[in-house]
């Protein structure tokens, strides 16, 4: 059994990441949506969602989620150290690679988070935004030409961000810009509003991601969250009265946001109070958002990337070679294609 299906079992309401779906759809553990909110209603509210985030949770037909909190990898930074490094905030690579080396020369480094899981996002990402999304192909892996060209901007990141960066996850990262003076920039990372809120001192400004690709604010990995309602539940109605009343762009832009939520609907993203809690989150980030990537979702994905970003990570660490690294990620992912079809997904073997 799933951690979903057990959790399924105890709550009404679960708060999920779209890889899942794929797996959800294989266990029946979530009801499609499809069967409670009236079509109109949810029609509007899945395509309310931010970016692509209302899709996200539409898996062959069934709707199992509504956008509750919309996000992907963007850039964030210093405000006040920045200022003393460039007139702006990168907007293509080759203004993070002058960054870097201003930000050297200046005693400081650039930032970023690099544990398995986040290194395989980034990796994600990059890969996208170079034009090579993964799925494109069907069942097929990145070219070896591309995981390599992605593994040395990795490597490059890595050389001029902080020390900890393999082992730190976004807030830790975050955490750290905010408490010292030598963290000036993060290239890619998900962003999380309530470290722009006006309430911080000091306080992170976010940017669209600046990526190496030909459009350098695309193809940013899709992340956020959405509300499911358990096919266990004994008040279904009720649950999905609750759903299209959190959903809806008076809430999401009002009692939501006004609580420090950051919301999954467009309609706050837009807004301009919204906006003036968050020092601009939101409408800086958007573009990115907006031309972000959804991950392949089928059942299995996640522990693909769980046990890809570890391989990543490895080869970062200078534990393996990128011809090793290229050859484990295509047995992985092969593996994971190959078993899609079951209902359980088993964890991955690495390759060796």
């Amino acid at each position: 059994m799933t951690r979903h299906e057990e959790l399924a079992r105890s709550f009404d309401l679960l708060v999920i990441d779209h890889p899942f779906i794929g797996q959800a759809d294989r266990t029946g553990c979530f009801r499609d949506l499809r069967e409670l909110i009236a079509a109109p209603v949810l029609s509007r509210l899945t395509a309310q969602g931010a970016g692509p985030s209302g899709q996200a949770y539409v898996w062959r037909g069934k709707v199992f989620a509504l956008p509750t909190d919309a996000a992907a990898q963007v850039a964030s930074y210093r405000e006040d150290l920045l200022a003393d490094l460039a007139p702006e905030p990168p907007r293509r690579w080759a203004d993070v690679l002058l960054l870097a080396e201003r930000a050297r020369a200046n005693g400081q480094t650039l930032s970023w988070a690099g544990t398995p899981t986040d290194a395989a996002c980034t990796f994600l990402t990059l890969a996208a935004n170079l034009g090579h999304p993964l799925g494109r192909n069907e069942g097929e892996f990145l070219p070896a030409h591309v995981t390599e060209q992605v593994m040395r901007h990795l490597h490059w990141i890595v050389q001029h961000a902080q020390p900890s960066c393999l082992v730190d996850n976004p807030i830790r990262v975050y955490e750290a810009m905010l408490a010292g003076e030598r963290m000036v920039y993060c290239p890619a990372a998900f962003g999380y509003s309530n470290y722009a809120r006006q309430e911080r001192r000091p306080w992170l400004r976010f940017a669209p991601l600046a990526g190496p690709g030909a459009e350098p604010s695309c193809g940013a990995l899709l992340g956020g969250a959405g509300m499911a309602i358990s096919s266990h539940s004994v008040a279904p109605r009720a649950a999905a009265a609750f759903l299209a009343w959190l959903h809806s762009a008076k809430v999401q832009r009002g009692l939501y946001a006004s609580a420090g939520g950051q919301p999954g609907n467009l309609a706050a993203w837009r807004d301009r109070s919204v906006n003036a809690m968050a020092r601009d989150f939101f409408a800086a980030t958007l573009t990115t958002l907006e031309a972000a990537w959804v991950r392949p979702r089928f059942a299995g994905i996640v522990a693909f990337v769980e046990a890809a970003g570890g391989e990543i990570n490895r080869c970062l660490r200078g534990q393996t070679d990128m011809r090793r690294l290229h050859r484990a990620l295509t047995a992985l992912y092969h593996q994971a294609w190959a078993e899609r079809g079951q209902a359980l997904s088993p964890a991955l073997k690495h390759a060796p």
